[in-house]
């Protein structure tokens, strides 16, 4: 006993030295193991049962309270979705008709019908919306129309309830509110829940309309989740079941004047068992949410937690005096050591008489407020990051000296697989998104998210994909598939394209072109798809917006900046389109310019600038029409600048073709205003005799000459300089163009062709036909 005494004496010394909150820590340590134990077990033996209860209730509590909150956020959004059907056009119009209901009265019953299907579409809540209009006794419906006594056949407030009594539920001045109701079904009358809300009309004295809102009563409940044995039900406050988990009672055994408060809990007995029910009152509907569970089964839990507390506390008692002394006589070194380390490098400044764990608290709690000030603002910018780590690794502009695959693991980006591709998706109309106000740029921020989390999810059914923004009307997707033979991956990503442009489309009215590359091998080929996807979405200029453009489908692809052949539209077809403006033949210089077009356009390696190259050049030749049939003093000349400007902001060779015909219309136009002061009376009459007589096989200058009274060289020098190509020329041309017309009708051979249009020797006609036409007449024929 001396020598224990002694040792207990030196080991307290020894604590004095140190600072007070661990000699003040031991001796609570101490105490609390050996003696507070003691004197609490009575005290923690009553109190746990009530927290144990407590804790019950609150659990129950909780499942009443979020399924309160989920049925009431779904009334709430019928409430707004009724003032949304009440605001419609189309329906608030429709009040004013009266029981005689015209031809257009009857369309706005389908468009009304159509609008009501969409709002049911859009809320699975919902059964059924009807609404019905007192001033034309009409109920209309999704499917169909009726009036009040069909509707009394379909919809009771109560199973027997007289037609008079409904007439006069409608005759309400002011109704809003739920409703436990009855509709028929296969002869049967099956209870439901109504939402009524009237709509008035803007004319005084004028009946309004009732909107009538069918709730399906099984969805109610279909969220709650109820405990083992335990039932969850809804009760009105006319005792009636709206919806319950279990099997519905006839009467329910817990009345609505026994839940005077809003939320709260009583024990009650039916058929001779015990219940404790808990309960919550709806803010919107008034309606009682209400929980059983036996009572055998609530005390249940309480019993078991009852014997595991004095358990614990027999255990603590026993074990917890010598288990504490030990723990803190070693622990406390580690812990010395580690408020010294803190000291150190964490900046803190520990005061010897101070308590050691308020210190630690204290430092830790600066270091994990640090870590997520740290951690939210790297969430913050993390996308920004991603997004700019994206664009650079599309075009190519990477750190050499960091790895990829440690960039990947840096911004979360998984490229597991082998083979990539591209997707360029461009916003060709923005829909819905379109906006002229400030809310534009926002709008646009929007349909990016939107497009790029909808090409993100259609591709991940099957492949890994990331998509960005590139700029405000082209966004990219990066595609990582298995390598595939080029057919099955043109269409997998065909697909994924699709799939998301039907999407937007069908949601948003968003019309998108979509450009995919090839597939190309390991992450250093995405430039490559990249730069593939760039030049296929350019490639819209042919073959037009809104589709979807493959890569290997470009003609050419190995080298499209180079064309082989050009284009064709050599200097005499530009002189025959000059000769057709300046003489206003507007029909005949469209036909011919949509020729051109064709002709070039169609070939399979023509590519995309080309196409512009052989637009301008076409505009160029109506800017020299301008310079020539200008009139001094006539202001309402085309001006060819503006229409060049309009002509460079065209995205298709469509758009650019309907450029250069309304030019035509313009410069026709003008010509045939004009006409006194842009022709000459003798050269009209020398084509109107041209054309009149270009069968005859004599035709030529001398003839012309002889029947205006002229000499040949005059009548041809006069025609070259005012129609400005040479006589014999004209005369040729406006044989051809009868003569294309009778090859394309198949009717007549070459040779009887030649005839008809004035030419006695088919050679002849074959050598001008090749020489104008640039091919001969067979094979005109053939390529027509």
């Amino acid at each position: 006993m001396a020598q224990t005494r002694n040792r207990w004496t030196i080991y307290l010394k020894q604590l004095r030295h140190k600072n007070r909150s661990v000699y003040m820590t031991w001796m609570l340590s101490y105490v609390s193991v050996l003696l507070v134990p003691i004197l609490i077990s009575g005290v923690i033996y009553g109190a746990t049962l009530n927290v144990v209860k407590a804790e019950i209730n609150r659990a129950n509590q909780s499942i009443l309270l979020q399924m309160e909150q989920a049925i009431d956020s779904q009334f709430k959004g019928i409430e707004n979705l009724s003032l949304e059907v009440s605001l419609n056009r189309r329906i608030a119009a429709f009040i004013s008709a009266d029981t005689n209901l015209s031809d257009s009265d009857h369309y706005d019953v389908y468009q009304i019908a159509n609008d009501l299907r969409v709002y049911e579409i859009a809320n699975d809540f919902l059964e059924g919306i009807y609404i019905y209009y007192k001033n034309s006794d009409t109920v209309i419906a999704r499917n169909n129309r009726m009036n009040i006594e069909a509707l009394y056949d379909h919809i009771r407030l109560e199973e027997h309830m007289p037609f008079q009594s409904l007439r006069e539920y409608f005759d309400q001045g002011y109704i809003k509110g739920y409703h436990s109701v009855v509709v028929s079904e296969e002869n049967e009358w099956r209870p439901t829940v109504m939402y009524a809300q009237n709509v008035n009309s803007t004319i005084m004295n004028q009946p309004g309309a009732v909107l009538l809102f069918m709730i399906d009563r099984s969805k109610l409940l279909e969220q709650a989740s109820a405990p083992e044995k335990g039932t969850i039900f809804i009760l009105d406050k006319d005792n009636r079941f709206i919806a319950s988990t279990g099997d519905s009672l006839s009467e329910p055994a817990l009345l609505y004047s026994d839940m005077s408060k809003e939320s709260g809990q009583l024990e009650i007995e039916t058929d001779g068992h015990r219940l404790v029910a808990s309960y919550t009152t709806s803010s919107i509907t008034g309606w009682k949410y209400v929980m059983t569970l036996p009572a055998n089964v609530y005390h249940q839990k309480m019993n078991v937690v009852e014997q595991l507390t004095i358990a614990s506390i027999l255990l603590c008692l026993i074990v917890g005096g010598g288990v504490t002394y030990w723990l803190l006589k070693r622990n406390y070194l580690p812990i010395h050591a580690l408020i010294q380390s803190l000291s150190f490098k964490a900046g803190f400044t520990f005061d010897r008489g101070s308590n050691e764990y308020s210190f630690l608290e204290q430092a830790l709690s600066s270091t994990f407020h640090e870590k997520e000030e740290l951690h939210y603002k790297l969430n913050q910018h993390n996308n920004t990051l991603r997004s700019h780590f994206l664009q650079r690794l599309l075009k190519g502009q990477l750190d050499s000296h960091i790895p990829l695959h440690e960039s990947f693991s840096a911004y979360d980006l998984r490229f597991p697989l082998g083979g990539f591709s591209v997707i360029l998706l461009r916003i060709e109309h923005f829909g819905k998104f379109h906006r002229k106000d400030e809310d534009q740029v926002h709008n646009k921020r929007l349909l990016h998210f939107l497009i790029a989390n909808v090409v993100e999810e259609v591709a991940r059914k099957s492949v890994n994909a990331y998509a960005v923004e590139l700029d405000q009307e082209l966004l990219a997707c990066i595609v990582n598939h298995q390598l595939a033979s080029p057919t099955e991956q043109r269409g997998e990503l065909g697909h994924i394209a699709e799939e998301t442009m039907s999407f937007i489309s069908n949601h948003t009215h968003v019309q998108l072109t979509s450009a995919i590359s090839a597939q190309q091998e390991g992450e250093y080929g995405i430039f490559q798809a990249f730069q593939e996807a760039i030049e296929a979405m350019e490639y819209r200029i042919i073959v037009g917006s809104g589709g979807i453009i493959h890569y290997g489908d470009l003609s050419g692809n190995d080298n499209l900046g180079a064309a082989p052949g050009g284009y064709f539209y050599p200097l005499k077809v530009e002189q025959q389109l000059i000769v057709m403006v300046r003489e206003g033949q507007l029909d005949k210089a469209k036909a011919f310019v949509g020729e051109i077009i064709q002709k070039n356009v169609t070939k399979e390696s023509f590519p995309f600038h080309t196409a512009k190259c052989l637009m301008f050049d076409l505009m160029a030749t109506l800017q020299k029409v301008i310079g020539e049939i200008r009139i001094a003093g006539k202001p309402d000349m085309p001006d060819g600048v503006r229409a060049i400007e309009r002509l460079m902001q065209c995205q298709t060779v469509g758009e650019m073709r309907s450029q250069l015909y309304d030019m035509l219309e313009l410069l026709c136009g003008y010509v045939n205003n004009n006409r006194e002061y842009c022709s000459n009376p003798l050269i009209d009459k020398v084509m109107k005799y041209v054309n009149e007589y270009y069968q005859d096989e004599n035709l030529n200058i001398s003839m012309i000459g002889e029947a205006f009274s002229m000499t040949p060289s005059y009548v041809s020098k006069l025609f070259k300089e005012l129609a400005g190509e040479s006589l014999l020329d004209y005369i040729n041309k406006t044989r051809l163009v009868q003569a294309k017309l009778l090859l394309i009708g198949g009717k007549y051979t070459v040779s009887e062709i030649s005839l008809k249009v004035g030419y006695n020797d088919v050679n002849t006609f074959h050598r001008i036909f090749k020489k104008f036409e640039g091919i001969t007449p067979g094979r005109y024929r053939e390529v027509k």
